[in-house]
């Protein structure tokens, strides 16, 4: 047996029986042909995996790279393992087009199709506003377009878009339940201590539309003395619906400040005002929001990006800890700046989980098995013969997130390679060449 790759000493996470073993695992042609105790000699390249740990590649199935050419955000998510990962959630999701597809990429990464962008192709900018019949009917011709060509489903941004009526996002849900292995992408439409009538939208949308829903960012949502009731309506609605949610790690949101989500009478929402909201970027990054730096910047700079730190710490913590969670990173720049989520989500949602109490195992089932399983690849999520040979070998005495709010684009330690198609992708904390894709879904 020739191989290109050999992994050899290493201990294996099958994060699917959630135990360690130990085994070499065995790379050609971009897939894993061999795992077992054999050692091959005719190899290209030899990695010796002794004392550290050897994971499936890590799977994001919530972050944004919809307008980024330099691929920051990929760099900074494969740089914390993560091989596949898909873009264009809460509602921003791109049309596919050769621009799209022949970028360089660092990830497999797939593309969700934004319902915003759909009220835009149709003339609908006015996010307050109800979407008229005709509008509807032209928005669902063209995300059965956008599904025809590999889209993997429709994302909502309900939040943003206040204007979207149930009947709106419902013709299109119901687009998307007519293709395979495709699911709506949900940013509710509330947070704070309306987030369960979000959490109830969402299940009545997976319902009424035979359509997999998957909850954005929930602990975001509804660490505002929600989220235990919030995980028990979802674990409920399991019993005849189908829908997933994913947390990442941090007790403070990001996002634009000219975005609904800022609109006056947000303090009242989270009970915590200007003092605990940080501008992110721009020349005022660093800064705490005041009322007049709050009107200036939403007239003069919408798109300036915000980090409120309003969640309950224990909350998020509780949603992370939940069987069904999938750690997501919800990962956005604005030049080159944004929330230490872009990263450090991964190995700071793995210390938290060990802390708990989590075995490795445990801890990485939620970044590989069940984003896999939630995302319907059947050829990715673990480590086994004919899979993706997608791997991430990290010390786990030294693995750990280094992102501060002060320094949110310090990568983690502990990573000693990421393997991408049988292709060493980091090496030691350095990007090598791109040997990403985007993913078509067909």
């Amino acid at each position: 047996m020739s191989l290109d790759l050999f992994v050899m000493n290493g201990s294996v996470i099958d994060p699917q029986e959630c135990e360690i073993y130990e085994a070499n695992i065995g790379v050609a042609d971009g897939k894993i042909v061999y795992v077992g105790s054999d050692v091959i000699e005719e190899v290209e390249i030899l990695i010796d995996a002794k004392g550290l740990y050897v994971s499936p590649g890590f799977i994001d199935t919530h972050m944004h790279n919809e307008n980024s050419a330099e691929n920051e955000v990929e760099k900074a998510l494969l740089l914390q393992g993560v091989t596949t990962a898909i873009a264009g959630n809460c509602g921003v999701g791109p049309i596919i087009s050769e621009e799209l597809l022949q970028r360089p990429r660092y990830l497999r990464l797939g593309f969700f199709t934004g319902h915003q962008v759909l009220r835009e192709k149709v003339g609908l900018n006015n996010h307050y506003m109800p979407a008229s019949a005709s509008s509807i009917e032209a928005m669902v011709e063209i995300l059965k377009q956008e599904l025809s060509k590999g889209s993997f489903g429709l994302s909502l941004g309900l939040e943003y878009v206040p204007g979207t009526s149930y009947e709106e996002m419902c013709k299109l849900a119901k687009v998307v339940a007519q293709y395979d292995k495709r699911w709506v992408s949900m940013h509710m439409r509330y947070d704070g201590e309306k987030s369960l009538e979000g959490v109830k939208e969402a299940i009545s949308l997976a319902k009424d539309c035979g359509v997999r829903v998957q909850i954005s960012h929930l602990a975001s949502m509804a660490s505002f003395g929600c989220i235990r009731e919030a995980l028990k309506l979802i674990e409920e609605a399991k019993a005849y619906v189908d829908v997933t949610f994913d947390s990442y790690p941090y007790k403070a949101f990001c996002t634009q400040i000219g975005s609904a989500v800022f609109d006056p009478g947000f303090e009242k929402r989270w009970k915590k005002g200007f003092s605990y909201l940080q501008v992110a970027s721009g020349k005022y990054r660093g800064k705490k929001l005041t009322q007049e730096l709050y009107i200036k910047l939403r007239k003069e700079e919408p798109d300036t990006l915000i980090i409120a730190h309003v969640m309950d710490g224990e909350e998020v913590k509780a949603a992370l800890k939940h069987s069904d969670c999938i750690i997501a990173s919800d990962a956005v720049l604005k030049n080159g700046q944004g929330h230490p989520r872009v990263c450090g989500t991964f190995p700071r949602a793995f210390k938290i989980l060990l802390r708990e109490g989590f075995s490795w195992p445990e801890a990485i089932r939620k970044a590989t098995y069940l984003p896999a399983k939630a995302s319907f690849f059947e050829d990715r999520g673990n480590i086994k013969e004919e899979y993706k040979a997608d791997l991430v070998i990290f010390n786990p005495k030294k693995l750990r997130d280094c992102a501060t709010f002060k320094d949110p684009l310090i990568s983690p330690k502990g990573i000693e390679y990421v393997i991408l198609g049988g292709k060493i992708a980091v090496q030691k904390g350095t990007v090598l060449q791109p040997h990403g894709e985007v993913i078509l879904r067909n």
